[in-house]
């Protein structure tokens, strides 16, 4: 018996129409996924957001999310791309020159230790000319591949790096951060061009303060100059608190795109921002 809960459900009537070159954006979640479903004229024609506890077996949460899929009338079959975003902090960038996918594994030994449950996965980015190498729970991961052959695996890191905010930091540093329950990720761009990312966990809102002014220093950036961008599972407490330390602060929601749908513009786009690049 599978099980999950729709914390959201926005939808357009024209979702399975066979006009224009449709993008079906899935997001991992602590607790579920979100999606969205987009297309070529920037329109936002579904979001979704599910509540559920992935089982134990590869066929059990193959069968999960194919429920979930026919429940919502949503044929994934007319998606010209379908991406699978990654949260992870088990995760580092490895030049092409270096990268061997036979023993990508190995790039983890002096990182952190890996479950025997977790497989590595790997994504490449034009803008670095390198390789995502991540980490992540391999029953998940694998059913959403065999139920949608040809699927994009992607790191959250690799998926910050599509972003306006990069063309935005001409001139200027602009730090991103994106909030998940226990770990964040942070993304550096100055003049155009990404500098740093790196992913930390945290207990409370003042290590996420500490770990950006540290990075601050190590690369000689006054905190007066730095326009930061947060999003993910961020509450006003954490903001305000954010706030004291950097003058410029602002909720970063991604792209803007064209509502199908007026419950659309209810969404919290903030806490799903990589949904929206």
């Amino acid at each position: 018996m599978v099980s999950y809960f729709i914390n959201n459900q926005i939808i357009s009537e024209n979702i399975n129409s066979a006009d224009n070159q449709k993008k079906l954006s899935i997001c991992l979640e602590t607790n579920g996924f979100s999606f969205t479903v987009t297309n070529s004229k920037n329109q936002l024609l579904a979001f979704v957001d599910i509540a559920c506890s992935f089982p134990e077996t590869l066929s059990q949460v193959i069968a999960l999310v194919k429920q979930i899929f026919v429940d919502l009338r949503l044929d994934y079959m007319l998606m010209d791309d379908v991406e699978l975003i990654i949260p992870t902090c088990k995760h580092t960038w490895v030049p092409e020159s270096l990268f061997d996918a036979a023993h990508s594994r190995s790039y983890f030994k002096v990182l952190c230790p890996l479950d025997v449950k977790e497989s590595v996965f790997y994504s490449y980015s034009e803008k670095l000319q390198a390789y995502s190498v991540f980490a992540y729970w391999d029953t998940i991961v694998s059913a959403f591949k065999v139920f949608i052959p040809g699927i994009k695996v992607k790191s959250v890191q690799t998926k910050m790096l599509e972003t306006q905010l990069l063309e935005k930091s001409r001139m200027k540093t602009i730090i991103e951060v994106y909030v998940r329950k226990k770990d964040f990720d942070v993304a550096i761009f100055d003049n155009k061009n990404f500098v740093l990312g790196n992913s930390f966990k945290y207990a409370d809102k003042s290590d996420i303060v500490y770990h950006i002014l540290l990075l601050s220093q190590q690369m000689n950036i006054s905190q007066d100059n730095i326009d930061v961008y947060i999003s993910g599972k961020v509450d006003k407490a954490m903001y305000a608190y954010m706030e004291k330390f950097f003058g410029r602060m602002n909720l970063y929601t991604g792209k803007k795109l064209e509502f199908t749908d007026n419950e659309m513009y209810k969404i919290p786009l903030y806490q799903h921002s990589l949904l929206f690049r």
